[in-house]
């Protein structure tokens, strides 16, 4: 493990000052079926407990802010829900954002699980893979819209309303004056955060939480790709649990 133990030894020597950051699905939740089923991983928490009391842990994720204060409760930690983005819409992008969820389910397959959240929805068809053109397509014809972003994710298909951000812009937010900064995310979004490290003037190191689904981008662009069990133990060893 070069990169991890090269961070872990600046970890060990500054760990009040660092900062760790983390994605949630897929990365501290394992992969589910669907949204409503991802929950911490058990086997994470206590981990995550010590360094929130040793450390800066911030976890930048798409979920609600509300759905990250009942996951993290106990563990100290900065959660930025909705990727930064205001969890709140009025005036043309709440309109726009509803009739994109009606049309969103009158259109698609049904297979297709409508997810609404605080500013986006979300298209997955991880349990129909064989939509994922139509969902693709039907997402492209609509991003004409100036109050509309489209964000690719694995077997998902996010629809941005209004003000967008992204894990990069968060983490160079966070990341200031931190002499040691890991990211640890699974998806496309987390591709630009894992490529802002190299930018920091700070120890750094980037897992990926790697699954047969995992993009072939983010793999290269990651210090070390990890096993889930691998990554437990990155997390164990920061915590000095091992």
């Amino acid at each position: 493990m070069p990169q991890f133990a090269e961070f872990l030894k600046s970890y060990r020597a500054h760990a009040k000052a660092s900062l760790l950051a983390f994605d949630f699905d897929g990365t501290l939740s394992p992969i589910v079926a669907t949204p409503d089923q991802a929950q911490l991983d058990p086997d994470l928490t206590p981990a995550l407990q010590i360094l929130g009391e040793q450390s800066n842990v911030a976890i930048i994720s798409g979920r609600p802010s509300d759905f990250l204060k009942a996951q993290f409760a106990g563990i100290k930690a900065t959660l930025i829900g909705n990727y930064g983005r205001p969890e709140t819409l009025d005036g043309r992008a709440l309109a726009l954002h509803k009739t994109l969820a009606s049309r969103a389910r009158a259109e698609l397959p049904d297979a297709i699980l409508v997810e609404v959240k605080p500013s986006s929805i979300a298209l997955h068809y991880r349990r129909a893979p064989e939509f994922a053109s139509a969902v693709t397509e039907w997402a492209k014809n609509i991003q004409s819209d100036p109050d509309i972003s489209v964000e690719d994710g694995k077997s998902v298909v996010e629809i941005v309303v209004g003000i967008n951000s992204t894990k990069d812009a968060v983490l160079s937010r966070l990341a200031r004056s931190h002499p040691a900064v890991l990211y640890a995310g699974d998806d496309n979004g987390d591709l630009a955060a894992l490529n802002l490290l190299r930018t920091l003037p700070a120890v750094t190191c980037g897992l990926v939480v790697v699954s047969h689904q995992t993009p072939p981008a983010l793999i290269e662009a990651a210090d070390e790709p990890v096993t889930r069990e691998q990554f437990r133990s990155y997390l164990h060893a920061l915590a000095g649990v091992v």
